[in-house]
C-alpha cells in the first residue's frame, strides 16, 4: 500500500525480511500472509528475494537504525496489516510488533492509531471481498 515510498534496496530488504520474520513467527506460514509478501515485492520491485544473511540479524539490528520517521511508519503501517492478515494475534507476533514499536519510539497511544487503522483496513479488505465473489441473489 505504501511501500512504493520505500526507495533504498536496504530498505525494502529490512521490510521484506521483517515481514518474513513475522509471518513464519507463529509457526506457519497462512496463504494471506504468503499472498501479501508476494504483493509486496512487486510493490517494491524486487521479483526475486529470498532470506540472506540478515535473517540472522535481530530486529534490532534489522531495523533498529532506521531514522526517517515516515519509513518507520510504513513499516509499522504494513507489518500491522500482515499481523492481522490471518485473522490473529499470536503472542510472537506481538512481540515482534511490540519490540519494533519500541525501536522506533512509539508510545502505546501512537501504536494502537495504527493497529485501529490496521483492523479497520482488514475489516474493509472482507468486506470487499464479500461484495466482489457474491453473486447478484446474495446481494439481495
Amino acid at each position: 500500500m505504501f511501500l512504493h515510498f520505500i526507495e533504498e534496496r536496504a530498505h525494502k530488504e529490512a521490510f521484506l525480511e521483517l515481514a518474513h520474520r513475522i509471518s513464519k513467527s507463529d509457526g506457519f506460514v497462512n496463504r494471506n500472509e504468503r499472498n501479501m509478501i508476494q504483493s509486496w515485492m512487486h510493490e517494491l520491485g524486487i521479483e526475486k528475494w529470498e532470506p540472506g544473511a540478515s535473517s540472522q540479524l535481530t530486529t534490532a539490528e534489522l531495523v533498529g537504525n532506521l531514522k526517517d520517521e515516515r519509513l518507520k511508519h510504513i513499516f509499522l503501517a504494513e507489518m500491522l496489516l500482515l499481523i492481522l492478515a490471518d485473522g490473529s494475534y499470536f503472542d510472537a507476533e506481538i512481540q515482534i510488533a511490540d519490540e519494533v514499536r519500541r525501536l522506533f519510539g512509539l508510545d502505546e497511544a501512537g501504536f494502537n492509531k495504527f493497529k485501529d487503522w490496521a483492523e479497520q483496513v482488514n475489516k474493509l479488505m472482507v468486506e470487499g471481498m464479500k461484495l466482489i465473489l457474491s453473486t447478484s441473489s446474495e446481494r439481495v
